[in-house]
């Protein structure tokens, strides 16, 4: 069994650190929260590097779209198709907005 590869399991880790803030409260983060943890990848305002794609101009229901595409796994990605799984469709339809602005 090959081991899982360092920068996906910390690419994986930064992508739950939003959901950290809950603390029980049974509250979602917020939209920028949320955001966020995309940053990682997509950069600090979403707009992508090089094979990475940009988040930004995405319209709202398409960037929805592709992420319950993703969560479903009737999309492929390196990670995406993990990371979409532990959001909401309100998660999406709020980071939807956040880079649509």
């Amino acid at each position: 069994m090959r081991p899982f590869p360092k920068p996906l399991l910390s690419i994986l880790a930064l992508s739950l650190l939003p959901f950290a803030t809950l603390g029980g409260t049974g509250t979602r983060p917020d939209a920028a929260t949320l955001a966020r943890a995309c940053g990682g990848c997509h950069g600090a305002h979403g707009q992508g590097f090089d094979t990475i794609p940009a988040l930004t101009g995405i319209p709202e229901a398409e960037f929805v779209r592709r992420m319950k595409a993703f969560r479903e796994g009737l999309r492929r990605a390196t990670v995406m198709d993990r990371i979409a799984k532990g959001y909401t469709d309100e998660d999406f339809a709020a980071v939807a907005k956040y880079f649509s602005h």
